[in-house]
């Protein structure tokens, strides 16, 4: 037995759940209204026999009590495991030699990071030199309390300032070259990395200082310096303001993504505290990683000039790859139709132009909330930001217009959506719209097909789930027919887990690497399979990726089934609605002809 099973031996899913929404007894379930969605008629159920939850209204998902606390405090499977076994009293397996030296290192420079941030904090505050930086900050509007709050400070304009307060506070020369705080010397000496400059500490979302990032007071370059990269500090992993964030970002199910220091404070210091900023540079996939944690809805508010623009089009290409995309199922009078999103709200604010965030908050801070809030959705700021740098006036311009647009277009899988922005398109360039929809087959057929997505219900380790996963894990050239699959098609959420890491394209190595799953990830690739052919190989995927879906949509007509005979206050016309679309899927399945009989089934 694997950890997470005992965990959920141990745990009662109904007492995990009521802490967090209030339960009533409905038949041999428990009832509530969904805590991740708003309704009036209660769809939260939670059925103690089976270990599961389900929400039968808007959300359309479920799982076991790992998936709940994962949805419900936005974190990811190795926290939830963690939080779960303590509480349910299980061990988890102690770390490794390597692991306990490699966690004493990180401790080590965790506080020798610390201790440079008082210090060059308490320099900022009384030091004479520092008097000039003082001006500084008082003029770009920071209150005395925002300093305090994210610990601002001053490095001396000498060479070995930090290094010989941090060697009599009792640190080696060694802990501040490891850390980055200094510079080693070719003849065996070191100096300190910053002088003269005014330092921002960088913290973690565990609020550890892991780096610092230093602005010149005058016309020294670079205008900024970080901490180069260590043990830990990696700048493309760390958002500006995460430490200070986090309840704001769960409170407001938002996140806000800046460039600069100064537009996290000065967003901060005016009450909005939902705000991080990237630190000058690209985006990175590691640092959406970390947003996605607390939140999936994001708001890029980068600088409104040329070199914003491109930068927010290489977020949004960033923030797609990290967030992933999902085909979801939309019921509609005649059936299910598939529509392609984000797995999360991506926006853009609009920025007055030539005006940073700060700026724009400085002036008051009025007009922030609107500008959030009224975000281009990723579509509507690329056509605008694409259009805007093309002269349509010429035959070039609008050829431009279309062969970047296009594609965009063919990504949309809502017919009204395609409908106008073809209109629109047609309009801009000169064109018919019926043009420009024949060259969408063309255009479609030149990219990748999606992935689809269906709810899961069961979470029990089956043998019908590890056997695709081993198929996928063995057989690279199958990814292209797995895409097809979902996350949410597997029921056991380790399962469900590693199939979302393959879906990221890690590789085996790097999957049985992962501490919460290695052991079980281990597992299902050393499974014995059959010999078989390339072609039975994927006429064996086929088919049992056939059979998940059939296994997802039998239990969940049970579900509502047994809903529905337990509950006398169940609306029976919506238990009818919502069965259409499981009955719609189901036939679909039927019709089509299965491409090979599975094994290990």
């Amino acid at each position: 037995m694997g950890v997470a099973d005992e965990v959920r031996q141990r745990l009662d899913i109904v007492e995990v759940v009521s802490q967090y929404v209030q339960l009533q007894k409905a038949g041999r379930h428990f009832k509530a209204r969904c805590p991740f969605h708003s309704e009036k008629t209660p769809s939260f159920i939670v059925s103690p026999e089976r270990q599961t939850w389900h929400c039968f209204g808007a959300c359309g998902t479920g799982g076991d009590v790992f998936s709940f606390l994962m949805k419900a405090d936005k974190i990811e499977f190795p926290e939830a495991l963690r939080r779960l076994a303590d509480r349910a009293g299980v061990a988890l397996a102690p770390p490794s030699p390597e692991e306990t030296r490699a966690r004493e290192d990180a401790d080590r420079l965790y506080r020798v990071n610390e201790a440079a941030a008082r210090y060059y904090h308490n320099l900022l505050l009384s030091s004479a030199p520092a008097e000039g930086a003082r001006g500084y900050v008082h003029r770009r509007g920071l209150s005395p309390e925002t300093v305090a709050r994210f610990e601002l400070g001053y490095s001396l304009d000498v060479w070995r300032g930090l290094q010989d307060h941090l060697l009599a506070a009792g640190f080696s020369r060694e802990d501040t070259l490891a850390a980055g705080l200094c510079v080693a010397r070719q003849d065996g000496g070191s100096y300190d990395l910053f002088r003269g400059r005014l330092l921002f500490p960088i913290r973690n979302d565990r609020g550890r200082v892991v780096g610092f990032g230093g602005r010149a007071l005058d016309a020294s370059n670079p205008k900024y310096l970080n901490t180069p990269q260590t043990p830990v500090f990696d700048k493309g992993s760390v958002l500006y303001g995460i430490d200070q964030a986090t309840a704001a970002i769960r409170s407001a199910d938002r996140a806000v993504i800046v460039e600069g220091y100064f537009d996290v404070l000065m967003a901060h210091q005016m009450g909005y505290g939902n705000v991080v900023a990237s630190m000058g540079t690209a985006l990175t996939e590691r640092q959406v990683a970390v947003l996605r944690r607390f939140t999936r809805n994001l708001v890029l508010a980068l600088d409104a000039d040329a070199a914003g623009d491109e930068a927010t089009l290489r977020a949004i290409v960033t923030v797609g790859q990290a967030l992933g995309k999902a085909t979801v199922p939309v019921p509609t009078s005649t059936g299910i139709r598939y529509q392609t999103t984000y797995r999360g709200d991506v926006r853009v604010a609009s920025l007055p132009l030539g005006k940073d965030p700060d700026e724009v908050l400085l002036e008051g801070g009025e007009a922030w909330p609107s500008l959030v809030a009224n975000g281009l959705s990723v579509i509507e700021y690329v056509f605008k930001a694409t259009l805007e740098k093309l002269d349509l006036t010429q035959a070039s311009g609008k050829q431009g217009a279309a062969e970047k647009l296009l594609p965009i277009i063919a990504e949309l899988t809502d017919p009204v959506a395609e409908a106008h922005y073809l209109q629109r398109l047609a309009r801009v360039v000169g064109v018919t719209e019926v043009t420009l929809r024949s060259a969408l087959p063309r255009v479609r057929r030149s990219r990748q097909a999606g992935a689809g997505h269906v709810p899961a219900l069961v979470p029990q380790r089956q043998r019908l789930e590890e056997f695709c996963l081993g198929l996928l894990l063995r057989y690279p050239g199958l990814r292209a027919l797995g895409s097809q699959l979902a996350a949410d098609d597997f029921q056991c959420t380790e399962n469900r887990e590693m199939f979302r890491l393959w879906q990221e394209g890690s590789d085996v190595a790097r999957l049985q690497g992962d501490e919460s799953m290695g052991a079980h990830i281990a597992e299902v690739v050393a499974q014995a399979l059959p010999p078989a052919t390339p072609k039975e190989i994927e006429a064996d995927l086929a088919q049992v990726m056939r059979r998940l879906r059939e296994r997802r949509l039998r239990a969940l007509k049970l579900e509502e089934a047994a809903w529905e005979s337990e509950d006398p206050e169940v609306n029976l016309e919506e238990v009818e609605a919502r069965a259409l679309p499981i009955n719609t899927q189901l036939r679909q399945i039927f019709s089509q002809p299965p491409k090979g009989e599975a094994v290990g089934g």
